[in-house]
């Protein structure tokens, strides 16, 4: 790319002025030329060849209507840039999503780098549309943020191979002031494009989203800053025909957005959409909030709607009102080595979701949970709250740090392995209710509670209870007439200063078998029996067992 020479440029700005009263050298005085320079500017970019760069002289102000770039014609600002006051004001709508009156307008063009100092605009700063391999860089775009129904800060639409880097885009639209609704203007929005780039940005205080994307592909948001805008960081929205994929959002700087800090929300319940996401490395703190009230939403991480093939690493979250991850009606879905403040939630119909190496503040499994797999693995999870009746295929829990009582009440299968679990909930340390198999092997559970540690329900069939050890004020496991419950090779042990208790308490055993595992001593007269048969039932034990009845 070539830059018209200075001296060149000079003369044809000459060329151009219209006299005026003060007489100060072109490129810095304000009144040297006319009010109006949009034909001024419009005729170094036209009279320009293609691989040029029209430079604009900085130490002035440029007040301009609307320029049209030309293909191959690159543009520099080094002065201010104030566009003029639009003739017929104009608002965002549904139909119509942008402005007749942007700064710099792009139609069909292709090879062309933008960057100006900094311009205050009416409409738009940057309007695209069926255009290729555009830059835009190092520029600075201010809107009206009195303006309650504002365009965004950059439109694109129908375009490939756009590039933004370290802009700032801030004050297009009003600032949101109530949690239950917000204004119209976005940063940068973009629709129906592929092979976008935004890195090194300051998308800020802008009215609607920091950035949003509609029916894109091929997309990467790569070490923004993206602040106090009045909906989500980043909204990633979706056409009807599923051509969402390959987003790579990572190393943002999310903060204090109204609503979530990454929304990938794809509402069409009839299909999932492939999207080949992934977010990483993200930090963000205090999104979902207005003036300190909560909005509906806030995700402190991302939430993640109607979706396949998304891997959310390494990313933290601190202070934000909703769930740190939410999930719905996804497949594929790998949430690893995330830390926050806040829950993660996962809800409706789900295929295959795993959660490794996280550190979250609980879990929220809600009732209309419909799952093929849940696999959470060597998680440190403060709370869980699994509801009653849903349904996963295959549940497994393996290496967690668990806090709190854990309820199972499920269709599907069971898999409790090699997890340190401590309660002091009045509900004990394990409930399980209702499930068609399950192997609880290797754990470590402790339950300072005067309720019993683990209590196994009539309905939860098959279940083996296996090699772990389980440390209890009370029982260490009260069985409810589960049927063909095996209890094998645990070690049973009391808490220190508490007042003897059985080990084992079965209501009405049902084909029970306790065999090789290892009671607690007690002594004296007071020494209670350590396992207690309050039923007739059928049981099978071993000869230790039955000494101890």
């Amino acid at each position: 790319m070539k830059q018209l020479p200075f001296v060149s440029l000079l003369l044809l700005a000459l060329a151009n002025m219209h006299p005026t009263k003060g007489h100060g050298q072109a490129g810095s005085a304000d009144t040297s030329i006319s009010r109006d320079d949009t034909k001024f500017v419009q005729t170094l970019i036209d009279n320009a060849s293609s691989g040029d760069t029209v430079h604009l002289p900085g130490d002035r102000v440029y007040r301009i209507r609307t320029i049209h770039l030309r293909q191959g014609v690159s543009l520099r600002s080094n002065g201010m840039i104030k566009q003029l006051p639009p003739h017929v004001a104009e608002d965002f709508t549904w139909a119509k999503q942008y402005s007749d009156y942007p700064l710099f307008y792009g139609h069909n063009v292709k090879d062309i780098h933008i960057s100006f100092r900094e311009a205050h605009t009416y409409g738009e700063a940057v309007r695209l549309d069926s255009c290729e391999r555009i830059t835009i860089h190092h520029a600075k775009a201010i809107g009206d943020s009195t303006k309650l129904l504002s365009f965004a800060g950059f439109y694109i639409h129908q375009s490939r191979a756009i590039h933004i880097d370290h802009v700032e885009v801030a004050g297009y639209g009003m600032k949101r002031r109530s949690p239950d609704y917000y204004q119209r203007g976005t940063g940068i929005r973009i629709q129906t494009c592929q092979q976008i780039r935004i890195r090194g940005s300051h998308i800020h205080d802008n009215a609607e989203n920091g950035i949003f994307l509609h029916s894109c592909s091929d997309v990467a948001i790569h070490g923004n800053d993206i602040h106090r805008n009045g909906m989500s960081g980043v909204q990633v929205a979706f056409g009807s025909m599923g051509v969402e994929r390959d987003y790579r959002i990572t190393r943002n700087k999310l903060f204090e957005n109204a609503a979530d800090a990454i929304d990938i929300n794809n509402p069409e319940a009839s299909r999932t959409v492939a999207i080949n996401a992934y977010i990483a490395e993200n930090i963000s703190k205090g999104n979902g909030w207005v003036n300190g009230t909560e909005t509906r939403d806030g995700s402190g991480i991302a939430t993640l709607v109607g979706l396949k093939q998304v891997l959310v690493k390494g990313n933290r979250s601190e202070q934000s009102n909703r769930p740190a991850v939410y999930i719905r009606e996804c497949d594929g879905v790998n949430v690893i080595d995330n830390k926050s403040d806040n829950f993660a939630e996962i809800v409706g119909r789900q295929g295959q979701i795993r959660l490794v190496k996280n550190t979250f503040t609980g879990l929220r499994v809600l009732r209309d949970l419909r799952a093929e797999k849940l696999q959470l693995d060597s998680n440190h999870i403060g709370y869980l709250a699994l509801h009653n009746d849903i349904q996963v295929d295959s549940l497994v829990f393996i290496g967690n740090n668990l806090k709190g009582n854990i309820n199972f009440h499920l269709e599907g299968s069971l898999v409790f392995k090699d997890n340190l679990l401590s309660s002091r909930s009045p509900r004990g340390a394990i409930s399980l209710r209702k499930v068609n198999e399950a192997i609880l092997s290797g754990n470590e559970i402790t339950a300072d509670t005067a309720v019993d540690a683990l209590t196994i329900h009539g309905e939860a069939s098959n279940v083996v209870v296996e090699a772990n050890t389980i440390l209890s004020t009370a029982a260490c496991i009260r069985d409810e007439g589960a049927p063909e419950l095996k209890v094998v090779g645990n070690t049973f042990a009391r808490s220190p200063g508490n007042a003897p208790a059985p080990a084992f308490v079965s209501r009405s055993p049902n084909a029970l078998l306790l065999k090789d595992n290892i009671y607690p001593q007690h002594e004296g007269i007071e020494a209670p029996r350590l396992i207690v048969i309050e039923q007739e039932g059928s049981v099978t034990m071993d000869s230790v067992a039955r000494a101890l009845l």
